[in-house]
């Protein structure tokens, strides 16, 4: 854990100068990507932020989710049709992701994750 606040000035620094990237930062620092994000709201930060004069985004920088749709090839395709066609069939939704499952050979979780990020429950 960074406890000096040298090190929380440097850190705020690597932010401002170097990478927003929680992960890199964490890394630089060895420490838990949640240390940083709980030193980052504390008085340390921000004077860390007023000494170098920085006074662009402030958020970090995440990396962006896989593309569900091309690492999962076919079965996210399947899956979805499956899934919507069960749906305009009246199949009741508390089924939908179960039935999905067994039909495509997924996990009833992947079915119900895709689902919920994607809005499939929304098309008809």
């Amino acid at each position: 854990m960074i406890k000096p606040t040298g090190k929380i000035h440097a850190a705020a620094t690597y932010f401002a100068f170097v990478s927003r990237d929680i992960n890199a930062i964490a890394k630089a620092f060895g420490v838990d990507t949640r240390t940083i994000r709980r030193l980052a709201k504390g008085p340390h930060w921000e004077i860390a932020w007023g000494n170098v004069k920085y006074t662009s985004d402030r958020s970090f920088e995440t990396q962006p989710f896989r593309d569900t749709e091309r690492d999962a090839g076919d079965s996210f395709e399947i899956a979805r049709k499956t899934y919507i066609d069960a749906l305009n069939t009246g199949t009741p939704k508390h089924k939908l992701a179960r039935l999905t499952a067994e039909t495509t050979g997924l996990t009833t979780r992947r079915i119900r994750n895709w689902a919920n990020r994607y809005g499939w429950g929304n098309t008809r």
